[in-house]
C-alpha cells in the first residue's frame, strides 16, 4: 500500500468509527444520501469518505490488489458500522470482477452475518445472482485471480439457493428457481428440476414463470409413466398440471397446448384401465372385473378413443360374458370363472381350521404356583 492511502488509514483510525450513515456515490466521489442523519461531527466525515474515494480510483485504475486492501482496511477502521458493510460489499464486487467467485461468496456470508440491515443489501443479493449466472453460463473460476480453473457449471445451482435464502421474499427468487429449473433440465438434474418447479408453483403461484413451471412439470411428469401398460399416477398429475395452466393462466400461449395435452394424457390414463378390462376378461375370465375396469375408463376421459373402444367391449360382454376360446384355452381349458358367492365370510376347510379360516391352536398351559 502507498504512502497517501497509509496516512488515510492511520487518521481513519484515530478518527474512530462512524455512526450509521447511508453511503451513496455520485458524480464521481462518495457521500451521504440526502435525507439521511448520520449522528458523527463534522470533522469525521470526510476522512472516510476520503478513503473510499482513495479505493475506487485505485480499482479504476487496475490496481485491484491495492483497491482490495485499501477496502479491507476501512472495514477494520469502521468495525460494525455501514461503512464496515460497505467496505465488504465493495471487496465482494472486486473478487467476483477477477473470477474469485468463493471469496466474493463469502463476503456476501459475512455481509449478511454482520449487517443485514444494511440498506445496499439488495445490491448484494444481485451480485450473488449474476455469479450464479456466470457459473451456469460456463466461465471458469479464477484462483488467485489469473489462473483460470475449470468450469463446474452445476455449482450454479448452489448459487443460486444462495441467493434465494439471502432474500426468500426479493424479486430474484422466482428468477433463481425457474433458472434452476432450465438448467437441471439440460443438466438432467431431475431432483432439482422438481424441487425448483415445485416451489415455484407453491411459493410464488403469482410469479410470471408460474406457467413455465406449470408445463415443465407437467412434461417430466408424463415422460415418467412408460406408458398404458405402466402405473398412471404420474400421467394424472401431469394432466392437473395442464388443467391449472390452462385455468389460472388462460391467456398463456402455452393454455393451446394444455387442452391437447389433457387430451393425450387423460386418453394414456383411460387406457390403462381399458388394457385391464381386455386383461380380465379375455385371460382370466372375469367379466365383472372386466366391466368395473370398462367403466372405470370410460370416468377417467369419456370423449376419449379408449373410452369408446370401453363402450365397445362392454357391449360385447353384455351380448356373450363367455369370452372368446384361444388355442390355450382349446388346450387346455378355459381359465377358471372367479365364484360369485353372497357370502365373503372366510369358509373354514378341515379339521385343523377355525370358523374364521385360522388354524386351531391347543390350549396353553397355565403358569401359576401349582403348575410349575
Amino acid at each position: 500500500m502507498n504512502l497517501p492511502a497509509k496516512l488515510l488509514v492511520a487518521v481513519a483510525l484515530l478518527l474512530g468509527p462512524l455512526a450509521p450513515a447511508e453511503f451513496v456515490r455520485a458524480n464521481g466521489a462518495w457521500g451521504v444520501r440526502a435525507g439521511s442523519a448520520p449522528t458523527t461531527s463534522a470533522d469525521r466525515l470526510p476522512v472516510v469518505l476520503l478513503a473510499m474515494d482513495h479505493a475506487t480510483r485505485l480499482a479504476l485504475d487496475d490496481d485491484v490488489g491495492g483497491a482490495i486492501d485499501a477496502w479491507e482496511t476501512i472495514a477494520e477502521a469502521n468495525a460494525g458500522e455501514e461503512a464496515e458493510a460497505v467496505a465488504i460489499l465493495e471487496r465482494a464486487r472486486l473478487h467476483a470482477g477477477r473470477g474469485e467467485f468463493e471469496k466474493a461468496t463469502g463476503l456476501i456470508d459475512d455481509l449478511y452475518a454482520r449487517h443485514s440491515g444494511f440498506a445496499g443489501f439488495g445490491e448484494a443479493v444481485a451480485l450473488q445472482f449474476g455469479i450464479a449466472n456466470r457459473l451456469a453460463a460456463g466461465e471458469r473460476r479464477k484462483l488467485g485471480g489469473w489462473f483460470p480453473w475449470f468450469s463446474d457449471r452445476d455449482s450454479a445451482v448452489a448459487a443460486w439457493e444462495k441467493t434465494i435464502r439471502l432474500a426468500p421474499n426479493g424479486p430474484l427468487a422466482d428468477e433463481c428457481l425457474i433458472r434452476i429449473a432450465r438448467l437441471g433440465v439440460e443438466r438432467d438434474l431431475a431432483a432439482k428440476t422438481n424441487d425448483a418447479l415445485e416451489r415455484i408453483i407453491s411459493d410464488y403461484p403469482a410469479s410470471k414463470h408460474a406457467p413455465e413451471a406449470l408445463a415443465l412439470l407437467a412434461t417430466l411428469r408424463a415422460q415418467e409413466s412408460l406408458g398404458p401398460a405402466w402405473d398412471q399416477a404420474t400421467t394424472i398429475e401431469a394432466a392437473d398440471h395442464w388443467r391449472t395452466l390452462a385455468d389460472q393462466f388462460p391467456d398463456d400461449p402455452r393454455a393451446k397446448q394444455a387442452v391437447e395435452q389433457i387430451a393425450v394424457l387423460r386418453d394414456r390414463a383411460a387406457r390403462a384401465r381399458l388394457n385391464l378390462a381386455r386383461f380380465y376378461f379375455l385371460s382370466r375370465n372375469n367379466p365383472e372385473a372386466a366391466k368395473l375396469m370398462a367403466n372405470a375408463c370410460r370416468n377417467i376421459a369419456p370423449d376419449s378413443a379408449a373410452a369408446k373402444e370401453a363402450e365397445q367391449l362392454l357391449a360385447d360382454i353384455a351380448k356373450d360374458p363367455n369370452p372368446p376360446k384361444s388355442l390355450a384355452d382349446r388346450l387346455l381349458g378355459t381359465y377358471p370363472r372367479p365364484r360369485m358367492g353372497t357370502d365373503v365370510r372366510p369358509q373354514a376347510v378341515g379339521e385343523d381350521l377355525d370358523g374364521l379360516g385360522f388354524k386351531k391352536e391347543a390350549p396353553k398351559a397355565g403358569v401359576g404356583p401349582d403348575n410349575r
